[in-house]
């Protein structure tokens, strides 16, 4: 049991680490986008090459966890992403910042789709809910690197000089943490040799009777709506604040890390609050939360009154993935990277494809009348799961 306790802090920490090096490169997306002058459309267009990374990762990055194991593909994976992330701040022209972002949605979701893989094998093993509590801290980590770069920026200190510096020091941190997961084996082992095992339920003959898509595909709805509404406020939150309400780079920054906070601290709480008040009441809530506080964001007359809406949003937005993630293993009674894989396909995706979207509208009608679409779409959970997924998180139980 040590040793699941050792590998659980290790996969927490590459979460942590995965989630500081992106939030420190989202408080440049505005910097890049004034650097090079492009519209919203065309900023957009650049985050679309980031979204066809993630899209084009998805159909082997499961697959591969499977086969060679998951804390082996984190730690390939983790050395190209923690050196992509950087790249493109430091591009000259649309071309080569649409490649670095490829490259950059390629091994981000390479990475991710590993680690969440690794940390349903942790979640087998220790014989309860963990998936909530690993999110929390890949928000703590984006909370972290949010109010760094926050930091950084109100300092003088050239901010060119800021994303290589973080990125070596995430890079060899990652280096250390990984030497310490639980390989895929031990978590087998552990379920065979008559641990708890979550995922291991009676819902087990009934995934043979039916496709592994059908039975997932409501899972993968709702995670898609979630991932849209958190793709759009990583990357245009910032952008909004500091073109709609003239916040500047440092206010965006602040209010970027008000969202990541508000995250981390309900998804650590998350794990007990599913298991107390059950996956239904919770999921629910946070759809409601997740569209309010986009709300108030698209309505806001001050920067301030913004910030609000990013923590409530952050609060709304926190648990839907973990708590999809860890119902579908257990709904399925499959665990690693063949559920996070297919639940990827259809929410990891989302959150690439949400803002270049976002920036087609917002470059017709407005950031305003975008982020509004966004806070009804994210209420769009509710009607889901009232047709689909009753029995579904009944059979997943409260974890």
């Amino acid at each position: 049991m040590q040793t699941y306790s050792i590998a659980h802090n290790r996969v927490r920490a590459i979460f942590f680490l995965h989630g500081a090096a992106f939030s420190s490169w989202v408080p440049h997306i505005p910097l890049v986008q004034e650097r090079l002058e492009l519209g919203h459309n065309d900023l957009g267009g650049i985050l679309l090459a980031a979204a066809i990374g993630v899209l084009a990762v998805m159909p082997i990055a499961g697959r591969l966890s499977d086969r060679f194991g998951s804390e082996r593909v984190v730690r390939y994976s983790g050395l190209v992403y923690f050196i992509a992330v950087g790249l493109p701040a430091f591009m000259p022209s649309y071309l080569s910042i649409s490649i670095a972002m490829f490259a950059l949605g390629f091994s981000g979701a390479f990475l991710d789709v590993a680690m969440n893989a690794n940390g349903l094998n942790v979640e087998r093993a220790k014989g309860r809910s963990i998936m909530s509590g690993l999110h929390g801290f890949w928000s703590l980590g984006g909370f972290a690197g949010a109010g760094f770069a926050a930091l950084w920026f109100a300092l003088p200190i050239g901010i060119e000089y800021h994303l290589p510096t973080v990125l070596a020091l995430f890079l060899v941190l990652h280096i250390i943490a990984q030497a310490g997961l639980l390989p895929d084996g031990a978590a087998n082992k552990a379920a065979t040799e008559g641990q708890p095992d979550p995922q291991a339920t009676h819902s087990q003959p009934k995934t043979k009777e039916r496709s592994m898509f059908l039975v997932l595909l409501p899972f993968g709805v709702c995670a898609f709506i979630g991932q849209f509404g958190e793709g759009v406020i990583t990357d245009w939150a910032t952008v909004f604040m500091n073109s709609e309400l003239s916040s500047g780079a440092t206010m965006a920054a602040i209010g970027f890390a008000i969202y990541s906070c508000a995250m981390a601290v309900t998804r650590l709480s998350g794990d007990a609050l599913v298991t107390k008040f059950g996956r239904a009441p919770v999921l629910l809530t946070s759809s409601v939360l997740a569209s309010v506080g986009t709300f108030i964001i698209a309505l806001a007359p001050h920067y301030i009154v913004a910030w609000i809406g990013c923590g409530i949003a952050g609060m709304g937005l926190a648990v839907i993935l973990p708590l999809l993630l860890s119902a579908a293993s257990k709904a399925t009674g499959k665990a690693g990277g063949s559920v996070v894989s297919i639940i990827a396909a259809t929410g990891y995706s989302a959150i690439m494809a949400g803002p270049p979207i976002i920036g087609a509208i917002g470059e017709i009608t407005g950031l305003v009348t975008a982020f509004a679409l966004t806070a009804s779409f994210l209420g769009m959970i509710i009607p889901v799961y009232l047709l689909t997924m009753r029995q579904r998180l009944q059979i997943a139980g409260n974890g």
